[in-house]
């Protein structure tokens, strides 16, 4: 009877504990801290593994960014049409192969994702294509795929004619920002001028805020944006390249040089023998930036006088030179271009920046942009003196150099410890005043 009885367990049970101080975080501050492993795509495919919602922004941030190649075309389209990622993808790029590299039975990638747009990819804002051959006005994909598109860039394309190259981009209507780099048509050659184009193409009212062309060989493109009708502005021009005959350049300028905030002007090269016709910035009136990148460094300085010679935007702040560091630059007539900026016309200007990139092999002493930063300050003495000068260097961000104006009028102020410490000897080498004691007896 006595085992019959239940027993008292001799185990002892360990009191549960409970953490007051656990809390979850909001996802945001959650989703926030994945975004630090943006570029971490080991971590992000794990973190799909935690839950729902950290799987769909770690996704957003894996899919974001798409480039897509011929051997990677077939998973990609599989993905887009087993999944939901292409609601991710903002910005997709499309690398074809070239024309010599292409066999007869590889599909055009483009043509095939294309109508996959704006079905499975609604969010789609940046479009990149590369090394892509339009044979014919009628292959060009239909205007209703791009109406998403608010960036378009090319690289390295072909076309057949003037025609198929402004009716693909007139096929755009809602672009924000256009570049368009080495993209060749097969009815112009070099040094020649385009014919116009056979059809009207009506351009839409773009409001861009990037503009990135070169004269050669877009310059039928040049000629359809300034004859056409409708209004467009533009406020950041780039230009890639620049012969001697600047007029297609110096239309565009007249059409747009109010609504113009930056602007980027290249060296002028010589590859076309012809008249010479300056580029003439005198519609820009609106200009707060202005920089001169290098090609080379002879054609540079002669269109750096030439540019600021005919300057008058009084709202400009900022005059800008990207340099290679390496001998030619120090051919530049710089004494020339500090006297230009110091002349009333400049007299709003806020800062002059020098970006540097490369040089040569790195001295014991000091490195090419050390030395190129004593120089420039040296042959730009008024522009030093007004503490205007600013340097960057490409390779090294952490490298940047601000030279504060000069102090002339005002004497430096002492540092804090010289003061005390001639506060301190003059204390210490006083005379002494002795002290006299009358004792009264």
């Amino acid at each position: 009877m006595i085992h019959s009885l239940p027993r008292r367990s001799t185990r002892t049970k360990r009191p549960q504990r409970h953490c007051e101080f656990s809390v979850s975080l909001p996802l945001e501050i959650e989703f926030l801290i994945l975004d630090e492993f943006v570029d971490d795509t080991v971590r992000l495919r794990r973190f799909c593994r935690i839950c729902r919602a950290w799987g769909a922004h770690a996704q957003s941030l894996l899919f974001r960014d798409v480039c897509v190649r011929y051997r990677t075309a077939a998973p990609f389209l599989a993905l887009l049409n087993t999944g939901d990622v292409g609601r991710y993808i903002s910005a997709l790029s499309v690398i074809e192969v070239s024309h010599w590299q292409r066999g007869y039975d590889q599909p055009i990638l483009l043509d095939m994702i294309a109508p996959l747009v704006t079905k499975t990819m609604p969010n789609v804002r940046t479009l990149h294509i590369s090394y892509r051959s339009f044979v014919r006005l009628a292959q060009l994909p239909p205007a209703s795929h791009w109406g998403g598109i608010s960036r378009l860039q090319l690289r390295f394309c072909k076309f057949a004619d003037s025609d198929t190259l402004v009716a693909f981009i007139a096929s755009f209507p809602r672009l924000e920002s256009l570049d368009v780099f080495q993209c060749c048509t097969q009815d112009v050659r070099l040094g020649a001028k385009p014919a116009p184009l056979r059809s009207p193409i009506v351009m839409p009212g773009w409001h861009l805020k990037y503009l990135a062309l070169g004269e050669f060989p877009q310059n039928a493109l040049l000629d359809w944006m300034v004859a056409a009708l409708t209004e467009i502005t533009v406020a950041h021009l780039r230009i890639l390249s620049l012969g001697p005959d600047a007029s297609s350049f110096n239309a565009l300028l007249a059409k747009i040089g109010g609504s113009l905030r930056e602007l980027e002007v290249p060296g002028m090269h010589r590859w076309v023998l012809g008249p010479e016709v300056p580029l003439s910035i005198c519609p820009c009136v609106a200009l707060t930036t202005l920089t001169f990148s290098e090609r080379s460094a002879y054609d540079l300085g002669r269109g750096i006088i030439s540019v600021l010679a005919q300057f008058a935007a009084p709202s400009l702040a900022t005059v800008a030179f990207q340099i290679h560091l390496n001998t030619g630059f120090l051919d530049i007539p710089w004494e020339d271009v500090g006297g230009a900026l110091s002349t009333d016309a400049f007299r709003g200007l806020e800062a002059v920046a020098f970006s540097m990139w490369g040089g040569p092999f790195e001295g014991a002493l000091l490195t090419p942009y050390d030395e190129a930063v004593l120089l420039m300050a040296e042959r730009l003495p008024r522009l030093a003196a007004r503490g205007l000068l600013r340097f960057s260097y490409a390779e090294d961000t952490t490298r940047t150099v601000y030279v504060p104006p000069a102090q002339e009028e005002e004497p430096l102020r002492e540092s804090l410890r010289t003061r005390i410490s001639r506060s301190v000897s003059g204390w210490l080498t006083r005379p002494r005043r002795t002290a006299v004691y009358a004792i009264e007896l």
